[in-house]
C-alpha cells in the first residue's frame, strides 16, 4: 500500500507567524485549561447536588479519559481532513458541550457533557502541534511549538486560577457559560487565522490513515520516545499530588496555599519559549533526557528538605516546573518529523502518552501514600531517571 502524501503548494509558509501563534498559545491554555477548571468548583457542586466530593471528582476523570482517548482518533483524521477542519469542527463541540453543561440539571448529565467536551477539546491538541511543525518556517518552529506545549502545561494552573477568581462573581454555571462563550469566540478567530488544509492524494481513505498510526507504533525511536513521555506529567501531576496531601503543614489541606504553590512556577514555563532558539542548540531527545535527569534530581532535593517550608518548596518547585517544561517542546517536534505523513497520528500517540502519565501520577502517590512524603518523592526521582534512560536511548538510534 502506498502512504498517502500530501501535494499543492510547499507546507512551509512565511504567513503571519506571531499572529498564529499567539492565537494558538491562547487556544492552548483555553482548551486543556477545561479539564482543571473544575478542581476548585468542585465543593460547590457537591452542596448544590448534595453529594460527596468523591462523586463530583468524576467531572474531572471523566473529561480527561475523553480528551486523552480522543487524541487517537482526532491524530489521523486531521492527517485525512486537514488540520483547521479538525480544530474547528472539534472545538465548536466542545464549545455546545460546555454551554449545556452550566446547564446541566443533575451530575451523571454533568459528566456526560464533560465526557463531550473532552472529545471536543481533543480535536485541537493533536491537529494543533502537527500544524505548526507543518506551516511554520524551520526557523520559527522551534518557537512556536514551545509556545503551544508550554501553554498547554501552564493551563494546569491558569485554569483553576480563573475558575476560582470568577467563582465568587458567577458561580460554578457561569463559568461554564463564560467558557462555552470564549471558546465560540476561539472558533472563529482560529478559522480566520490558520491556513486552508493541504489537499491530500484522491482515494486516501480513513482506514488507510489509520493503518499509518502502525508506521509510529512500530518505530523503535517513537517507542522509546512514547515510553518515556509516560513519566514526564506523571511526575507533574504526582508531586503536586504528594506536596498537597503530605507536604510541609502550611501546604496539607490548605488549598489556597496550594493554588499560590503552583501560581508561582508559572513565571518559569514563561521563560521556557524565551529560551527556545538557546535550547535548540542541543538535539531534542537529548535535551529532554538532560533535563528529566535534572529534574530528578531536584525531587531528590526535596525529599530531603522539602518538610521545612512552604518557601523552600516554593523555590525547588520553580526549578522542577522550568526543568519539566524543557522536555515536551522539543519532543513533540521530533516526533512529528520522525512520523513523516502521519505527522498527526504521531503526535497523537506522544500527547496520549502524556495524559496517560498524568493520570497514572495521583495513582502513584495513593500506592505509596502510606509509606511518607519521602518515599513517594524518591519513587517519582526514580520513574523520572527511568524516563531519561528511555529518551537517551531514542536520541542514540535517532538519524543524525
Amino acid at each position: 500500500m502506498t502512504k498517502p502524501a500530501l501535494r499543492g503548494s510547499d507546507p512551509v509558509t512565511d504567513a503571519p507567524v506571531a499572529r498564529t501563534v499567539f492565537v494558538m498559545t491562547v487556544a492552548g491554555l483555553l482548551v486543556v485549561g477545561q479539564m482543571y477548571l473544575v478542581l476548585p468548583l468542585l465543593p460547590a457542586m457537591a452542596r448544590d447536588w448534595h453529594t460527596s466530593a468523591t462523586a463530583v471528582t468524576w467531572t474531572a476523570t471523566s473529561f480527561g479519559f475523553a480528551y486523552a482517548a480522543g487524541f487517537l482518533i482526532t491524530g489521523p483524521l486531521s492527517d485525512l481532513l486537514g488540520r483547521r477542519r479538525v480544530v474547528v469542527t472539534g472545538l465548536s463541540l466542545l464549545a455546545v458541550a460546555t454551554i449545556a453543561a452550566a446547564f446541566a440539571p443533575t451530575l451523571p448529565v454533568l459528566i456526560a457533557c464533560r465526557i463531550v467536551q473532552g472529545i471536543g477539546a481533543a480535536g485541537f491538541s493533536p491537529a494543533a502541534l502537527a500544524y505548526l511543525s507543518e506551516r511554520i518556517p524551520p526557523a520559527r518552529r522551534s518557537v512556536a511549538v514551545s509556545c503551544l506545549v508550554t501553554a498547554m502545561v501552564a493551563a494546569t494552573v491558569t485554569g483553576q486560577l480563573v475558575a476560582q477568581a470568577l467563582d465568587a462573581v458567577a458561580g460554578w454555571r457561569g463559568i461554564f457559560g463564560f467558557n462555552a462563550g470564549f471558546v465560540a469566540v476561539l472558533v472563529v478567530v482560529l478559522r480566520l487565522v490558520m491556513l486552508p488544509d493541504l489537499k491530500r492524494q484522491a482515494g486516501s481513505s480513513p482506514g488507510a490513515f489509520f493503518r499509518a498510526m502502525k508506521g509510529p507504533l512500530t518505530s523503535p525511536v517513537l517507542v522509546l520516545i512514547y515510553l518515556g513521555a509516560l513519566s514526564v506529567l506523571s511526575a507533574f501531576v504526582a508531586i503536586y499530588t504528594a506536596l498537597q496531601l503530605l507536604g510541609p503543614p502550611e501546604l496539607v489541606g490548605n488549598p489556597g496555599a496550594m493554588l499560590t504553590l503552583r501560581a508561582s512556577s508559572l513565571p518559569a514555563l514563561v521563560a521556557i519559549p524565551l529560551l527556545a532558539p538557546v535550547l535548540a542548540r542541543v538535539r531534542p531527545a537529548l535535551r529532554a533526557a538532560l533535563a528529566l535527569a535534572s529534574a530528578a534530581c531536584t525531587v531528590v532535593v526535596l525529599a530531603v528538605v522539602g518538610q521545612s517550608s512552604a518557601f523552600v518548596v516554593g523555590a525547588l518547585m520553580f526549578l522542577f516546573v522550568g526543568k519539566v517544561a524543557v522536555v515536551s517542546p522539543g519532543l513533540t517536534e521530533l516526533v512529528g518529523q520522525l512520523s513523516g505523513v502521519a505527522r498527526g497520528a504521531g503526535v497523537a500517540l506522544y500527547t496520549f502518552a502524556l495524559l496517560v502519565g498524568a493520570s497514572l501520577g495521583p495513582q502513584l502517590v495513593s500506592l505509596l501514600g502510606g509509606h511518607g512524603f519521602t518515599v513517594v518523592l524518591i519513587a517519582i526521582a526514580g520513574s523520572q531517571l527511568a524516563g531519561a534512560a528511555l529518551v537517551l536511548a531514542a536520541d542514540r538510534r535517532c538519524p543524525r
